[in-house]
């Protein structure tokens, strides 16, 4: 039997999330190799809670900077748990990140879901799939296709939303989708035997509807998160009720 599942919420100080992060040398000079600060987010949540224990997350940032940003995430572990471990094994430069002198905000997920039950959801996802050894838009793919056979190519809203309903397999279905937002951003990882590397990928906000078809399913996909990169702040979803 699984472990309850937990939504959580931090609010790091952005300032010592860079001083963090440059500590870890995961920012360099006059270079945006890590634009949306999803590997340094990553980097600190392992310093702080250890290897894979807070994810998926979203970082909600405000790029106006009118409001503090905030961190949410779903995690099998209390609060206790979260807690204990940052104060006993955090090396001091993470730690100052989110020192947790009031706890963490924590709320249990439900343990089932009605098959049936309708849902608000927003979700900030990475659209990209793997061919071999390289990864790509699903978009740019499909247009480089289309192209090859002559076809006309679909909008990259129906190409997002057909990657999205593969993503949710059996879990649940669609009843609306529709893309909030896109940009590319440059992403930094870490590469097998090549260190860490920098690369464009699409980023996409989706919103909409889904209705449950499988609630132990759900379940899971809530706690795996949607797509690649979910260990870096994509794949989280958000649920809010239906308007």
């Amino acid at each position: 039997m699984n472990a309850p599942l937990y939504l959580i919420q931090l609010n790091p100080d952005p300032a010592a999330l860079i001083r963090f992060a440059n500590a870890q040398g995961l920012l360099r000079h006059n270079r945006h190799d890590d634009e949306d600060l999803g590997y340094a987010t990553h980097a600190w949540l392992t310093a702080q809670f250890g290897a894979g224990a807070v994810k998926p997350f979203r970082l909600v940032q405000d790029h106006r900077n009118r409001h503090p940003p905030k961190l949410l995430a779903y995690t099998r572990l209390s609060e206790e748990a979260l807690v204990e471990h940052a104060q006993t094994y955090a090396p001091p430069l993470a730690h100052a990140v989110c020192p947790l002198a009031d706890g963490i905000a924590a709320k249990p997920m439900p343990d089932s879901w009605r098959v049936g039950r309708r849902l608000g959801f927003e979700l900030l996802a990475c659209p990209v799939s793997r061919m071999g050894s390289s990864e790509d838009d699903v978009y740019r793919r499909h247009v480089r296709e289309s192209a090859e056979q002559a076809q006309e190519a679909k909008t990259r809203e129906e190409i997002y939303r057909r990657w999205l309903t593969h993503q949710l397999g059996v879990a649940c279905a669609l009843e609306d989708c529709h893309l909030d937002g896109f940009r590319n951003v440059r992403l930094l990882r870490k590469a097998s035997g090549k260190g860490r590397q920098d690369f464009l990928a699409p980023q996409a906000l989706f919103g909409g509807v889904l209705e449950v078809k499988d609630s132990a399913a759900f379940s899971q996909l809530l706690a795996r998160g949607v797509g690649r990169h979910r260990a870096f702040g994509y794949g989280m979803l958000l649920l809010r009720p239906v308007a």
